[in-house]
């Protein structure tokens, strides 16, 4: 028996089960429409959810059940994802919003399910969400959010989904939502056209073993290692007169006329189309910190720059760092020496380790450094013949 067969096989044990919640969602519907006609009070968005969101949940979540079951990019998962966007597509136009994209403007209904720190990182752009309206009784809320970014690999030749956060309320898991959430976004991916996901897992998180299933089930790759971040608690700081002569070199942000900050930013972005994105952002006036971010200038020139932001937990992460050898440590060092000065003795300190330099700078200075035990989970590329044809399974892409 091939694989293909017993993966077939378990498409045909809900087949019942579709059936059954197929004609269910047409007497829903045609029980919404006639309510929604006779005049009476009636709002879709809760009395139509009082029907309906449950069926369709269950209905979405075999739906995108197929898909893993096969490979979400094998051309079945393909057409079992697009199954499952035009059946919430067909929800939203007739009761309200099941998924939603986060923004400044809506993200106060999502506060249970993002911490403070993503709230601010969505807000200024860094990253990206969607987020999960649920009926809870009363009304629609947020009730669970999947934050991503699209990023490049290390060469820049592709792109790259890396998904930060997935979380549902307690009360509402093990409903299909982070499903929903999940096959939504690999959905958007392959629209498209990129087959490369990535996921990150804090290994030390409660719920990192429903993680590890779901992640499995959607044939993702799980391999053990370390946060690509390196973190230093401002308590463990100590500094020594090589850090602070280095440090005494840098010209923070707060002490460079507006003006002549932005003929230095003029002048560096043009040689890091990094920076230049970066800049180009919309950020808020005081995104990036003062006294922690600042210019190197040697010989008269900008030679780099390092630019800080302090999140609301207080943490304060390297949002940029550029410049030769000499400019980088001379930057972390301004930066070290400000945070002892200004960050209070809990705040951790973020850096993204991406040239050996960096790491050699912390190896030399700092015993006690950190780095987050992580599980990367890759999508694996569909197995050659890991599919079927729509053909044989036309009951279940029924309005594809």
């Amino acid at each position: 028996m091939s694989l293909n067969d017993v993966f077939y096989r378990r498409l045909i044990d809900s087949e019942a089960e579709i059936e059954e919640l197929d004609a269910k969602i047409d007497d829903g519907m045609e029980l919404h429409w006639q309510k929604k006609e006779s005049g009476d009070s009636y709002d879709p968005n809760t009395d139509g959810r009082q029907i309906l969101e449950q069926l369709y949940e269950r209905r979405l979540y075999l739906q995108y059940n197929g898909a893993k079951t096969f490979h979400p990019y094998s051309e079945f998962g393909r057409l079992c994802l697009m199954r499952a966007q035009t059946m919430i597509d067909e929800y939203e136009k007739e009761i309200g919003v099941l998924n939603t994209r986060i923004t400044e403007n809506n993200v106060d209904r999502f506060i249970g399910v993002l911490t403070e720190d993503l709230i601010d990182d969505i807000c200024s752009g860094r990253y990206q969400a969607i987020g999960a309206l649920r009926y809870d009784g009363s009304g629609v809320s947020g009730v669970g959010a999947l934050v991503y970014m699209v990023d490049t690999d290390r060469l820049g030749d592709e792109y790259i989904l890396r998904i930060k956060w997935l979380f549902v309320k307690e009360q509402f898991r093990r409903h299909g939502v982070a499903t929903t959430l999940l096959g939504g976004i690999l959905w958007k991916n392959r629209v498209l056209q990129n087959e490369n996901v990535l996921v990150e897992v804090p290994i030390d998180k409660e719920w990192y073993g429903a993680y590890y299933n779901m992640l499995c089930d959607w044939h993702f790759d799980l391999e053990a290692g370390y946060s690509p971040q390196l973190y230093l608690r401002v308590s463990d700081l100590k500094l020594n007169e090589d850090i602070e002569e280095m440090a005494s070199r840098v010209t923070p942000l707060k002490k460079m006329e507006v003006s002549n900050r932005k003929k230095v930013f003029d002048i560096l972005e043009k040689k890091d189309a990094r920076l230049y994105t970066l800049l180009h952002r919309k950020l808020p006036a005081d995104y990036f910190d003062e006294m922690l971010s600042g210019f190197y200038i040697k010989d008269g020139k900008p030679a780099g720059v390092l630019l800080a932001h302090r999140l609301p937990s207080q943490m304060v992460r390297v949002e940029y760092m550029g410049g030769d050898y000499q400019a980088n440590w001379t930057l972390l060092s301004h930066m070290l020496k400000m945070a002892k000065k200004h960050c209070a003795s809990f705040a951790v300190l973020e850096f993204s380790v991406e040239t050996e330099e960096v790491g050699d700078y912390f190896d030399e200075y700092f015993d006690e450094h950190l780095r987050i035990p992580m599980v990367m989970a890759d999508l694996q590329k569909p197995e050659r013949g890991q599919d079927i044809g729509p053909e044989d399974a036309a009951w279940f892409l029924s309005g594809v």
